[in-house]
């Protein structure tokens, strides 16, 4: 295992353990009480496809439009806003805002699985195959696939196939719903550095309000 300088969060963002295990009370967030127990199954059973359905189906029945749900739009970067995290950290889940434009650099997932769903919008998401690691800091990536995907579209990482870019391609704003299968709060971004490597980061991850 090798270590890289943490990449500092935006001046105000909150790092992942300041935010409660229940997500804020306040007027118009929804409860999520009605669909957590399918996300909770489906996590403790270890099944992907289990925790792709359970989102279509929230989607379906509304459970994302209530107004609060997903944070304010940010003009620097897009937004992520921690919903719940399970008391024993086996999994969270976060709404992220994107506007036209904003993209999440190819990155990994810390070793965890987890599935996504875009609830509006389009989002373009290029998967990578790691194809070859040299003094434990630099990285070859191959480009497997490209799709854009719609509203309703869902996704999967499941590692070692963890790797991709992620972003809004569309004129109007995104949303989207992840579940990572454990407290996410560090991945690694990989920048590339024209020789087709790329040159890794760690990146601590935060919530906005």
């Amino acid at each position: 295992m090798y270590v890289v300088p943490k990449y500092p969060r935006p001046q105000g963002e909150a790092s992942a353990h300041d935010r409660p295990s229940s997500p804020p009370r306040g007027s118009g967030f929804p409860d999520i009480a009605p669909w957590i127990a399918q996300i909770r199954s489906a996590i403790r059973d270890d099944r992907a496809a289990a925790l792709s359905q359970a989102l279509a189906r929230s989607r379906a029945a509304g459970d994302f439009d209530t107004p609060g749900f997903f944070p304010e739009e940010r003009s620097d970067r897009y937004a992520r806003r921690l919903i719940w995290r399970e008391p024993d950290a086996s999994f969270v889940i976060v709404a992220m805002t994107w506007m036209p434009g904003q993209y999440s650099p190819l990155h990994d997932h810390d070793g965890l699985w987890g599935a996504e769903i875009v609830v509006a919008g389009a989002m373009c998401e290029t998967s990578f195959r790691l194809a070859d690691v040299a003094e434990g800091t630099r990285y070859r990536f191959v480009a497997e696939s490209e799709r854009v995907s719609e509203a309703g579209a869902l996704g999967v990482v499941i590692p070692p196939l963890e790797y991709h870019d992620f972003g809004n391609q569309g004129s109007r704003t995104a949303h989207t719903v992840h579940v990572y299968a454990g407290d996410l709060t560090n991945c690694h971004a990989f920048d590339a550095t024209g020789d087709g490597w790329w040159n890794a980061r760690n990146v601590t991850l935060g919530y906005d309000a």
